[in-house]
């Protein structure tokens, strides 16, 4: 699945996205957010749901846990290390093809 194909289908059902921006609060059903670049701040009413995307964090503990105590164990997406969503979903892949 591509970037396009993926804002196609996630701006179609309604979804806002606002890079480059923190949340600054969150009290009820209302967000207020602050752009890093324009320093303009965001009051959004009537949020349902939000989503934050800010980094992530190697864990593969799981794996070295479980690596001597099972027959077949593979490393992948964050736990490999920390890079984008697609080469997360392309080592799932490519594992789920070899078996």
């Amino acid at each position: 699945m591509t970037f396009h194909t993926i804002y196609q289908r996630v701006l179609s059902k309604g979804v806002v996205l606002t890079p480059h921006t923190r949340v600054k609060e969150i009290s009820g059903k209302t967000v207020v957010t602050f752009n890093y670049y324009t320093d303009e701040e965001r009051i959004i009413e009537d949020v349902d749901t939000v989503v934050i995307a800010c980094g992530g964090v190697e864990n593969n503990k799981l794996y070295y846990e479980l690596k001597d105590k099972v027959k077949e164990i593979y490393l992948v997406g964050d736990a490999l290390g920390i890079r984008r969503i697609h080469h997360a979903t392309t080592d799932g892949a490519t594992v789920a093809r070899a078996l």
